[in-house]
This record gives structure tokens, sequence and C-alpha cells, in this order.
């Protein structure tokens, strides 16, 4: 008699483990990022000062916590900005934030960005890459996103 106790007792917890793994409700889905806005703010200084808008989107049911994000800025394959932010924002379930983030440009890549145009100066867009890789609460590795496009300069509007 007290066998087949044990065997029920086992099966109960057996479904009682099934059944709490289903609460979570499946699998993580990762967030969506894309790459909002990207200009310029008004100088303080000699150094311009840009503001880099990104757009989260969270598919799942819970809500998830962005504890950081390293980011870089190339045009034509300059590294020209770089920065980190942190505690960054709560995206509810089913819902997107937007996060702003403001970085100041590298010198030495924006000197080597002037020669370059300075030495083909028929050019009228410039490339470039926007990466960032993003920390979630409770994912195990981080979100990478790249975005690539292109720049039109000064006076070509007119195509």
């Amino acid at each position: 008699m007290s066998f087949d106790r044990r065997r029920v007792l086992i099966a109960l917890g057996g479904l009682t483990l099934a059944a709490c793994s289903g609460i979570r409700g499946g699998p993580f889905e990762a967030p969506t990022v894309t790459l909002d806005s990207f200009r310029l703010l008004p100088s303080e200084g000699l150094s311009p000062r840009f503001l880099i808008g990104l757009r989260v989107i969270n598919p799942n049911p819970v809500a998830i916590d962005l504890r950081g994000i390293s980011y870089d800025v190339e045009l034509e394959g300059q590294r020209l900005l770089t920065g980190v932010a942190g505690n960054l924002a709560r995206v509810p379930p089913y819902a997107e934030s937007e996060i702003e983030l403001q970085a100041g440009v590298n010198l030495l890549g924006s000197i080597r960005l002037l020669n370059d145009l300075l030495t083909d100066a028929s050019r009228d867009r410039l490339a470039y890459v926007f990466r960032a890789r993003l920390d979630v609460a409770g994912l195990p590795q981080r979100l990478t996103l790249e975005e690539t496009g292109e720049l039109t300069l000064f006076g070509a509007g007119g195509r």
C-alpha cells in the first residue's frame, strides 16, 4: 500500500511541475529595436552633439527591463560616435517605448571623414552604420541591432 502511495505522490509532483512550467506562457520572444531618429543638437561648444532615438517593441506578455546599451555610429567607415547608457526603460507587455541617447563626436574620426570628403568633393551622400547592443534583464545574451543607410549631403535635395 505504501508503494502505491509513493507512485501517486510522484505522479502528482510531476503534474504540478508540468503545470507550473506552462504558466510562463511559452518561450520569450526577443524585442525588436529600430533606429527611429538621428539629429544634430544645438551646439554647446566646439564639439557637436547628436540625439539618437530608438524604438523598442516588446512582443511578450511580460514587461522587459532594459539594463543598458552600448552603441556606435560610423560614417563612410569612420567611427564618429560611441557611447553607453544605463537604466534605460521598462517596456510594458505588448507595447513599445522610445529611448533617446545623446552622443558626442570622436574628433579623430571626424578629421578623417573631413579629409575623405575634401578628397572627393563630388560626393552627395554618406553611408552610415548604427550599431547598438542592448542588455535586457532576463535574457542570457545581449540583443544586437545594426542599421545601415545613406545620408544626403547639403545641396543634394533635388535628386
